[in-house]
């Protein structure tokens, strides 16, 4: 009876030891996955953090790079205009160091046009002119451009391409007398009343004569691209050196003889 209680014990002993091995067996498993589990939040966690972190930092650089990029166009921009008011200043100076203007200029800009449809008159910002007298305009390079009427309280500046743009110029070495009237179709000068019986030729410089107290004298207006002689007149075609379309900076010439206007 003995021995069989003590086998008993026996086989009792080694059942729970059995047991309390297969738990912790167990228990040293849940434990890997548990761990391994928490490992793979944490990392989860931290990739996904970063890749916000990233995400964000990129969208501020883009805003540094937007800014940064506004601010450079900025300075472009400044850079740009003040280049060009360099450039103008630098072609003044250089016009009246060299005489080849006389010295009674006032610089004038163009507001806009004076009517939409027609770029060959403008309205410069000049506000004191004399409402019975002809301006001359002349380009920053020293080219004729037009001529200036004051009316209805507005400067009104028309171009060369205007047929009411009307002053004298002489051709060639002879000076032979002409009235500027306006563009042709392929945006030549018009001279006409050239007299029938003076002699000019393609290619001769066509420059203001100054008769007509407008102009000084001796402003080039371009050269003599062909010629028509009719009956009793010649008209010329010139090939004008002076850009006004787009133009938005001129000189203004006060002649001290100023014409008169007439009805």
């Amino acid at each position: 009876m003995n021995k069989k209680l003590t086998l008993f014990l026996i086989l009792i002993s080694i059942g729970l030891l059995y047991l309390f091995n297969i738990e912790r067996v167990i228990q040293n498993k849940l434990s890997i996955v548990k761990k391994s589990i928490q490992s793979t939040y944490v990392n989860s966690v931290v990739i996904i953090s970063n890749v916000i972190d990233k995400y964000l930092n990129q969208l501020d650089y883009i805003d540094q790079l937007k800014n940064s990029n506004n601010q450079h166009l900025q300075y472009k921009l400044l850079n740009d205009v003040k280049e060009n008011e360099l450039k103008e200043l630098s072609n003044s100076l250089n016009m009246v160091q060299s005489n080849t203007l006389p010295l009674s200029l006032e610089k004038v800009k163009v507001l806009s046009y004076y009517k939409l449809e027609d770029n060959s008159r403008v309205i410069i910002d000049k506000s004191d002119l004399n409402n019975s007298k002809i301006y001359a305009l002349i380009t920053f390079d020293g080219f004729s451009a037009g001529i200036v009427l004051h009316k209805n309280d507005m400067s009104i500046a028309y171009l060369n391409q205007n047929s009411k743009c009307n002053y004298t110029v002489g051709i060639g070495d002879e000076n032979v007398p002409g009235i500027t009237s306006g563009f042709n179709e392929e945006g030549n000068l018009l001279v006409k009343y050239v007299p029938i019986w003076q002699t000019i030729n393609v290619g001769d410089e066509v420059s203001t004569s100054g008769m007509d107290s407008v102009f000084p004298f001796g402003i080039k207006v371009g050269k003599v691209l062909s010629i028509n002689t009719q009956d009793n007149i010649q008209e010329v075609l010139i090939k004008p050196y002076a850009t006004t379309l787009g133009n938005r900076n001129y000189f203004l010439y006060k002649n001290s003889n100023h014409n008169t206007i007439k009805n």
